[in-house]
Parts: C-alpha cells; sequence; structure tokens
C-alpha cells in the first residue's frame, strides 16, 4: 500500500491596505496630471484670447492710422442718432465752453471723418459744349458720386452728384450737390489754355458700434440719464464689449453714375473688433484750453470675451496716443 503526499503551496497577494495605498498614489497622480493639462488649456485659451484682441485692433489700429495721416482736411468728431432711420452721424463740436480750464477733459465720440485723396491732381477747364459746365481732365481715374470735388487755388470744394462722359477718357464732366460747376471761373493758362489744378476726395469715416453695455461691478461706466457716462475703471457698474470699428464713406443711393442720387454714409468693411471702448475718439486741448486741431487723440481698446468658457476677458489697450494729419488741401470739413 502506497501512501500519497499531498504537496501545498503558499498562495501571497495584495492586502486591502496594499491596494488602498496604490490606488490612492494613481489617483494622486491622476489629479496632478489633470492640473497640468487644466492650466496647459488655461494658459492656451488665455494666449489665444490675448492674440486675438491684439490682432483685431492692431490692424484697425494701423489702417486707421495711415488714413488720418493722409487726411488733406481737419477731422471731425462723429456721433450716432439712432433716432433716425437709417441713423445719421452728426459732427460733436470739440470746444470746449470759454470756462473750461486747459486741465478740463474734451469731449469724446464714437467717431471720427475726414477726406483723404482719392485721384489728382488733374485738371478743370470750362466745357466747350456751353451749358456752364467743366471738365475734369482725369484720364482713367474717374470719380464717383459721393466723392468730394476740391479746387485748392481758388478755395471751391463740393460733394459730387453726378458724373457723366465716362466713355470719354481724356475727361468727366462733374456736377456737385452746391452747383459748384456753374461758378468755376477760369483764372489760370496753360499753353493759352484756362485751367486749373482739382483733386478727387473720399470722405471716409471710422466709427465704434454694435457694441453692449454688460454688467460690471467693476466697471468703468454708469448710467446717468438714460446715457452710459464713463468714470474710472473700477468704480462702474457696467462694462463695454462687443464693439466693431467700422469704415464708412460718402456714396449715392444711384448705381448709375451719370443719374443723380442721395449721398449717405454707406458701410465698407469692419476694420477691427471686440472694441471695448464705445467713444474712443477726442481732439486734444492745447495749453489755452483749446482743441488742437492739428490730432485726434485716440484711447482704443479691445476685448475678447469669446475666446474660452472658462470664465477669462482678455483686454489689450492697443492705442493711448494723439495722430497727427500732415496736410491740409481743403477750405471746409
Amino acid at each position: 500500500m502506497k501512501t500519497s503526499y499531498v504537496v501545498r503551496t503558499s498562495e501571497s497577494g495584495f492586502t486591502v491596505a496594499e491596494i488602498s495605498v496604490a490606488v490612492g498614489l494613481f489617483g494622486l497622480l491622476g489629479l496632478v496630471f489633470f492640473q497640468v493639462l487644466q492650466s496647459g488649456l488655461t494658459l492656451s485659451a488665455k494666449n489665444t484670447a490675448v492674440n486675438a484682441a491684439h490682432e483685431e485692433a492692431r490692424q484697425g489700429v494701423l489702417r486707421m492710422t495711415r488714413d488720418i495721416h493722409a487726411a488733406v482736411s481737419v477731422p471731425q468728431l462723429r456721433g450716432i442718432d439712432t433716432s433716425t432711420t437709417p441713423p445719421t452721424y452728426p459732427v460733436i463740436s470739440s470746444t470746449l465752453s470759454p470756462s473750461a480750464s486747459p486741465s478740463a477733459t474734451p469731449p469724446t465720440a464714437a467717431g471720427v471723418s475726414f477726406l483723404n485723396i482719392a485721384s489728382g491732381p488733374d485738371y478743370v477747364w470750362n466745357d466747350p459744349s456751353g451749358g456752364n459746365k467743366i471738365m475734369i481732365k482725369d484720364g482713367a481715374q474717374k470719380p464717383i458720386p459721393g466723392m468730394r470735388l476740391i479746387i485748392p487755388a481758388w478755395g471751391m470744394e463740393d460733394d459730387i452728384i453726378k458724373a457723366t462722359g465716362a466713355s470719354t477718357v481724356s475727361h468727366t464732366n462733374v456736377f456737385t450737390v452746391q452747383s459748384l460747376e456753374t461758378n468755376v471761373k477760369n483764372s489760370k493758362t496753360y499753353g493759352g489754355t484756362l485751367y486749373a489744378i482739382t483733386y478727387y476726395a473720399n470722405r471716409v469715416m471710422y466709427l465704434v458700434e454694435g457694441g453692449t453695455f454688460v454688467a460690471d461691478a467693476k466697471g468703468d461706466h454708469v448710467l446717468s440719464g438714460g446715457e452710459y457716462v464713463q468714470v474710472a475703471a473700477g468704480t462702474g457698474q457696467y462694462r463695454y464689449e462687443g464693439g466693431q470699428l467700422n469704415l464708412y464713406m460718402i456714396r449715392s443711393t444711384s448705381e448709375n453714375a451719370s443719374v443723380a442720387g442721395t449721398l449717405y454714409w454707406k458701410y465698407v468693411a469692419t476694420v477691427a473688433r471686440y472694441i471695448s471702448s464705445p467713444k474712443p475718439f477726442s481732439v486734444p486741448l492745447n495749453r489755452y484750453g483749446g482743441p488742437d486741431n492739428k490730432y485726434i487723440k485716440v484711447q482704443l481698446s479691445a476685448r475678447d470675451p469669446k475666446s474660452t468658457n472658462r470664465g477669462y476677458v482678455a483686454t489689450a489697450s492697443l492705442l493711448d496716443t494723439d495722430i497727427d494729419y500732415r496736410s491740409r488741401l481743403t477750405v471746409f470739413q
């Protein structure tokens, strides 16, 4: 009879305490990894918001600065009157009251308008066909109704309402709102022909609009008398966001240049978004407290609240300066 032996081996495993420690370590490492990932995503969103705000405002600022430098008229401040359809853009006076001191705050506005040269120098003659018509020798550079005709030597200028003779390469018959063509008197000669130098100019306007005021206990606006009034940052109840810096030009409602229409401000393009300053334009004061019309003061900031849903708001104050216009051909603004 054989005896059977049973060999028993010991089986080892993790205890509850060991498993608990391992799970805790993995959880801690996972939490650290999540925090690093969350921090990276937040920084990425922050950089995206900052870059978007900077880029939007920068491009608009560069274009606007270039155009103001090239202005040939004294720039005018413009407001927005939404009580009419379509809205109108009245001129806002930049002159303070006589009792205002040089340290007073000048009036601010949502927009600024001025003239830029579109074509010239050209030459004007009396049209030999009669009828008090004038013809501008402008070659292929034809005027568009809404442009302004400027004759610097005679101190004459007016908005063009109609232009005919477009089929003639050498000249264009120009008609203006105030019938300037009937008042032009030749006083210079060239090769035995009476003439004067002329320019076509575009009246352009940069305007901040389309934004909204948002409740913010640390904002820079208060509501007073139905209007939002700017105060020191951090002392208001509202902030402005989502504005657009838009470009407008004076144009005619008539699509046919030879048919007179009504002149109006035509939207051309949006040159910057996310604007957070509703009235960035003003005319700086000179040492006597009067407006220094050689400059336009611009305090333009941008904020992008839509780049992230993590509560981050990027603000970029990109421009706080006086921009000078460098030449003047016009008598009127």
